[in-house]
């Protein structure tokens, strides 16, 4: 309890020096430099105290017209592509149950596949490569008699052999 209260006492203080004395530049593009530009905001950002955390999550606010435009392009890929990276590594975890790890999976499959192009042999892979490796057999076997199996039919399926 009074971990939690030292840490709002500091964010709150964190917060309090925090000033807005000198204006934030914005980035038009056109003939504007980037590099000094972003001089500019760093010069700013260190006159107002803002920390590294504050900064990032202001900065995308001072591009504007085409260079906000790319800069949202390019944090959206890169979003993606940690999303992608996670689903990638994700395993289920020692004492993690199939419900729980089959609903990270879907999670992160949404993410990734936001125009819902990915086939449901996509889909499946992505949940079986990091179940446990006994669920993961035997639900293969399982799969291999299924005709047009999906990706709802291999967690139901995970679950029942988890249960007995």
């Amino acid at each position: 309890m009074q971990v939690n209260i030292l840490a709002a006492l500091q964010g709150i203080q964190t917060a309090l020096g925090q000033r807005n004395n000198t204006p934030l530049p914005l980035f038009r593009g056109d003939a504007q430099d980037p590099i000094e530009w972003l001089d500019n905001f760093e010069r700013a950002v260190t006159a107002n105290q803002y920390d590294d955390e504050y900064k990032f999550q202001i900065i995308g606010g001072y591009p504007q017209g085409f260079p906000a435009t790319w800069f949202l392009q390019e944090t959206n890929a890169g979003v993606q592509q940690r999303i992608h990276m996670e689903l990638e590594k994700k395993t289920q975890g020692s004492g993690e149950i199939v419900t729980k790890y089959a609903k990270a999976i879907r999670k992160l499959i949404k993410c990734v596949d936001s125009g819902r192009n990915w086939t449901e042999k996509q889909k499946i892979y992505s949940f079986t490569k990091g179940l446990r490796t006994d669920l993961s057999y035997a639900l293969w076997s399982f799969l291999a008699l299924k005709n047009n199996p999906t990706i709802d039919m291999a967690i139901e399926l995970a679950q029942r052999i988890e249960d007995n």
